[in-house]
């Protein structure tokens, strides 16, 4: 009786998982999903429109009344560090900007910006 029992839960096993597989069949190995290509923007970055108020280069940090940062927020008056003061070189205030917003580790800097 035992073993009729050990034969009946392999077969409802392996039932159980032919019907898991949606029909593709067993997969020895997972198979990865495809990666996004390498240019591609990454989901926390936000691109801006604003001008320049202030520029803080031993901070690094720019002040910019920027318009609605789509995703992001309202569009206002504000201080934001940058990842390297270069991209400060060549800006002056009153310049209308472009600028990329990294939000990956819950702070916001700018990584990119450029004069319009």
């Amino acid at each position: 009786m035992a073993r009729e029992s050990w034969l009946i839960i392999g077969c409802v096993t392996l039932t159980l998982i032919a019907a898991c597989s949606n029909g593709r069949g067993p997969s020895p190995v997972a198979t990865p999903a495809p990666s996004a290509p390498a240019a591609a923007t990454p989901a926390n970055t936000y691109q801006g429109v604003g001008t320049v108020k202030s520029i803080s280069p031993k901070v690094p940090a720019i002040e910019i009344d920027h318009e609605d940062i789509v995703g992001l927020m309202q569009g206002m008056q504000m201080e934001f560090p940058v990842t390297n003061s270069a991209l400060l070189n060549g800006l002056a205030v009153n310049d209308r900007v472009d600028f990329t917003i990294d939000n990956s580790t819950g702070e916001m800097k700018i990584i990119a910006i450029k004069k319009k």
